[in-house]
């Protein structure tokens, strides 16, 4: 049994984003040489998702529209409160982390996915994509996918 892993960077430009990464996934299990196993794809962020759908614009934008619908940007969050926040604070000043609703958001997403690798390839369907989901803003994001198998 082999364990390869691969370290992708991104560069988001806006959230809400949906962002293809099926093909960097599949020339990461191409270079590994694993023929059937698994890949998980995870994302080392809480304020952006993995996860498997159709890359269709209309449901991509019906999407974005429920998750800014269900938690929206300007809503009230306690995460942005910085006079009662007291946890996890990496910044000086109020403007820090206005992020509570992407972290929601990620709550219904998810951080990874986990794919089977058949014959050298993916199992995904006939429709479907990996992506990265930016729920916060630009960003550098790290993704790391992990191929195991033979």
């Amino acid at each position: 049994m082999k364990v390869h892993t691969h370290t992708f960077i991104i560069h988001t430009p806006r959230a809400p984003e949906f962002i293809d990464i099926t093909g960097e996934i599949e020339s990461a299990v191409k270079k590994t040489g694993v023929k059937n196993g698994t890949v998980t794809v995870y994302v080392k962020h809480t304020t952006a998702a993995i996860r498997i759908n159709e890359k269709e614009s209309g449901f991509i934008q019906d999407f974005k529209d429920y998750l800014n619908k269900t938690f929206p940007p300007h809503q009230y969050y306690r995460h942005n409160d910085m006079k009662i926040r007291t946890e996890n604070i990496d910044c000086d000043d109020d403007r820090c982390d206005k992020n509570g609703h992407a972290h929601c958001q990620h709550m219904l997403l998810g951080t990874s996915e986990t794919i089977p690798i058949v014959d050298g390839k993916l199992t995904l369907g006939r429709w479907q994509r990996v992506f990265l989901v930016e729920l916060c803003s630009p960003r550098k994001r790290e993704v790391v996918f992990q191929v195991i198998g033979e």
